[in-house]
């Protein structure tokens, strides 16, 4: 084993017990926001594809190719959908990133003082959102439009072409992710907005790409699978459709393990980030001068 492999290693068994010794000691202050922000998400990503199913689409037949049509008030469910999510999973980012970096330091954190950090960081989360997934739109839609286009010509390669596409898309979406993993954190602590806060993150994350590649693969591919899996069981056992409900146990069991899954990794995939984060402002820019720049987060 190369050193540069195991100092990697060291290093990332060091971020797990940075994150351990901040989450045990406070172990009821997140699981309250967890309960408050977290959980809605998870129950929501859960169970809302099988609820939007049997509300709109009750006789529809996965076996059968048929084109969807949405009406006016499936987008409108949608978009409130949407929006929900998008508020709940900022007011998690700026709660659990707070209350992190205060535990870190040795100061004292609670539920209200957390949930009043909100305010400060709220904007600044909201527009890293909107122009980090708004890149990620658009240069999906680029390929997905080039695609489309060669569909209607015909194209005969354009199943290679489509497998190549996917090819050279899914690693271009992972080197945003993780050069951005840390712009969250960056627009919680610094205040740093939009496009800012992403090239802020980039910068931070030179040198610890390996790690923050990692920490992408490792709770996206659990929580996605987790969530994911326990969705589209749901969907597939038409949970909503009537009959269906004398397997309740079955299903309430296969929602509360999800969920616990999804909570335990979401727990850590936040902590772990602002632990990640503080590791690499050290490596940059000093301890000391990141004590300095974090000073405003207790202007609460």
């Amino acid at each position: 084993m190369s050193s540069s492999t195991e100092n990697r290693s060291s290093l990332w068994r060091e971020m797990l017990i940075s994150s351990n010794l901040v989450t045990k000691p406070n172990s009821g202050h997140f699981r309250a926001l967890s309960i408050l922000f977290l959980c809605p998400i998870l129950f929501t990503l859960i169970v809302y594809p099988s609820f939007h199913l049997s509300l709109f689409r009750p006789d529809y037949d996965f076996t059968i190719s048929t084109q969807l049509s949405l009406s006016n008030f499936e987008i409108i469910a949608l978009i409130i959908c949407t929006l929900f999510l998008v508020l709940f999973y900022l007011c998690t980012v700026a709660t659990f990133t707070y209350s992190t970096i205060q535990a870190s330091y040795g100061r004292p954190i609670n539920v209200v003082s957390s949930i009043k950090s909100i305010r400060n960081s709220f904007f600044p989360l909201l527009s890293t959102f909107i122009i980090s997934h708004t890149i990620l739109i658009s240069i999906t839609l680029i390929f997905a439009l080039v695609l489309s286009r060669l569909i209607e010509l015909k194209y005969y390669l354009i199943n290679h072409l489509i497998i190549f596409a996917i090819i050279l898309l899914i690693p271009i979406l992972i080197w945003l992710q993780v050069n951005w993993s840390l712009a969250y954190v960056v627009a919680v602590v610094e205040s740093k907005k939009g496009y800012e806060s992403l090239r802020r993150s980039a910068y931070l994350v030179k040198g610890m790409g390996s790690i923050a590649l990692s920490m992408v693969l490792f709770y996206g591919l659990v929580m996605g699978c987790s969530l994911g899996g326990c969705s589209m069981y749901l969907v597939a056992m038409g949970t909503a459709k009537g009959e269906q409900w004398r397997f309740l146990k079955v299903i309430l069991l296969q929602i509360f393990q999800s969920s616990a899954v999804g909570y335990m990794m979401m727990n850590q995939h936040l902590v772990g980030k602002a632990v990640l984060y503080m590791y690499c402002y050290d490596l940059k820019m000093g301890d000391d001068e990141f004590v300095n720049e974090y000073v405003s987060l207790n202007m609460v």
